[in-house]
């Protein structure tokens, strides 16, 4: 933690790996090294180590760290339907997680599913916007999100 908080990401990686071997069983250990790769580009080492954090039983706000990372990193290296699995995990877990809706939107427009993607952002924004311009209309970006091809 030390390292990674004076920016040594590397060495804190490589550290945290060492620590592994000696504490496989550390379910925080292994949430803390999968984020480490994640920041280090690394999405393809850090999946394993985020389903083992899983897996060992991972609880609270690193859990829902985890299962954003994971989903996040399945997104970003192609794997959408793995991706939007642990995604939809995250929120039947932290069903007011809004990062896990704006992340499935991405993954929902990587698979060519625009419509969804635009209408879960607008739900989104309606929902947690605070811009002053926008306030007025949170109810109209509210009822366009769910469904933005609808007539009146």
């Amino acid at each position: 933690m030390a390292l990674k908080a004076e920016g040594r990401i590397e060495e804190a990686r490589q550290h945290g790996l060492l620590q592994l071997g000696l504490k496989p069983q550390d379910a925080e250990l292994h949430y803390e090294v999968a984020g480490l790769h994640d920041q280090l580009g690394r999405e393809q080492d850090a999946i394993p180590l985020y389903c083992k954090a899983i897996a060992l039983g991972l609880g609270g706000d690193a859990l829902r760290g985890a299962l954003l990372g994971l989903g996040s990193s399945y997104r970003s290296l192609g794997q959408h339907e793995a991706a939007l699995t642990a995604l939809e995990q995250g929120l039947a877990r932290f069903p007011q997680a809004s990062e896990f809706k704006a992340f499935r939107a991405m993954v929902y427009y990587n698979q060519s599913r625009h419509k969804e993607a635009c209408e879960a952002l607008l739900g989104l924004l309606a929902q947690s916007t605070s811009d002053p311009a926008l306030t007025p209309y949170k109810g109209a970006m509210a009822l366009y999100a769910e469904d933005l091809d609808r007539r009146w």
